[in-house]
């Protein structure tokens, strides 16, 4: 595949009549995203640890940790709606959260996934966060679980002779891998901890920017979410004037092997592609025309129209949503509140 600074957003459907040649490629799409970004492992236990508990009017937050692959543990905030059917406590989690005697009334939970903060779980559960960035806190007061997780290189996970998202360490550590294939697993163990909740029923994922990617990067590949939202998190690389964004970089490298193809001035996938993993998923996409991080929006449309496109031909197009406006980098309140109305009607 050339590179596409200067041919544009591939068609995702051309040459493609049928719903059985479309999951042909969509097999091809994912075995080259999974050969640019290297192997998703499993993680074959749900190891979690409560490490404090606070009382909010609201609702509970826990802070806890659960393990991931490779001997390495995910810091996270867990939001509880507090509905007056008992009080939590550290001695009693375990059994309110993970037996069948603690389950209450079913619950929708999300997978709340932090932009770019130093912060980040508590950029989005804390009330200090920063405006417009709290969906967490927001979700849980509509009356869901929310899980929120400290990605790698944030929050408690940045290692002590780095600054935050800083990646040298985990690639002297990984020197064939990728940091969103990591990110990617450490959400996949995120959903399998909500699912472990007795009350849970539909898990659905939300993020901004960096969370926004990481939302769904993970929506396709694991099907157990069964919604997504995207705030100012899709972006293509055609027409996208920072080149290296998605390769090495001195601080966040995102997937090394992109670096390499650029040598040829080629790229493994466009991001059309990649969001096209999601479907049948419900899909919901935010893009700002005065963004400044990801300035490009003309192409972010196009790519956005042509994943419009692969919903109407499988017949699923009640179940993607996508928004452009004269925003900046940003998630306002008025968006937020459509995403919300968006995971509402899919998961409640």
């Amino acid at each position: 595949m050339k590179y596409l600074q200067e041919k544009g957003i591939p068609p995702l459907l051309k040459d493609i009549h049928t719903v059985e040649q479309w999951e042909v490629k969509r097999k091809t799409i994912l075995d080259r995203w999974l050969e640019a970004i290297g192997p998703i492992p499993a993680c074959d236990s749900v190891n979690v640890i409560f490490l404090s508990i606070d009382d909010e009017i609201d609702h509970f937050r826990i802070h806890l940790k659960y393990e991931t692959v490779y001997e390495d543990w995910v810091t996270a905030n867990l939001l509880i709606p507090n509905d007056g059917n008992g009080h939590l406590t550290l001695s009693n989690l375990e059994d309110a959260l993970f037996s069948f005697k603690g389950a209450s009334k079913k619950k929708p939970a999300i997978l709340a996934l932090h932009p770019t903060s130093p912060e980040g779980k508590d950029d989005v559960t804390l009330t200090s966060g920063r405006v417009n960035r709290t969906y967490g806190l927001e979700l849980v007061k509509r009356g869901y679980i929310v899980l929120a997780p400290d990605t790698i290189t944030a929050g408690e996970r940045v290692q002590s002779s780095e600054e935050s998202y800083h990646t040298a360490s985990f690639y002297e550590r990984n020197p064939n891998w990728s940091a969103v294939a990591k990110m990617l697993v450490d959400h996949r163990q995120g959903v399998s901890v909500l699912s472990k909740i007795t009350s849970v029923n539909n898990i659905g994922a939300i993020g901004h920017s960096l969370g926004g990617y990481n939302a769904y990067f993970l929506a396709g590949i694991d099907k157990r979410v069964k919604a997504v939202v995207c705030s100012c998190g899709f972006a293509v690389f055609a027409n996208d004037p920072e080149r290296e964004r998605w390769g090495r970089r001195s601080w966040f490298s995102h997937i090394p092997k992109v670096s390499d193809y650029l040598l040829n001035n080629e790229v493994p996938f466009e991001f059309n592609e990649i969001a096209a993993l999601v479907a049948p998923t419900p899909f919901f996409i935010w893009i700002g025309q005065k963004d400044k991080i990801f300035p490009h929006w003309e192409q972010m449309a196009a790519a956005v129209n042509d994943i419009d496109h692969l919903y109407t031909f499988l017949e699923e197009e009640i179940h993607f949503k996508s928004l452009i406006g004269n925003a900046g980098h940003d998630f306002p309140s008025e968006i937020r509140t459509l995403a919300y109305n968006f995971l509402d009607e899919k998961l409640k």
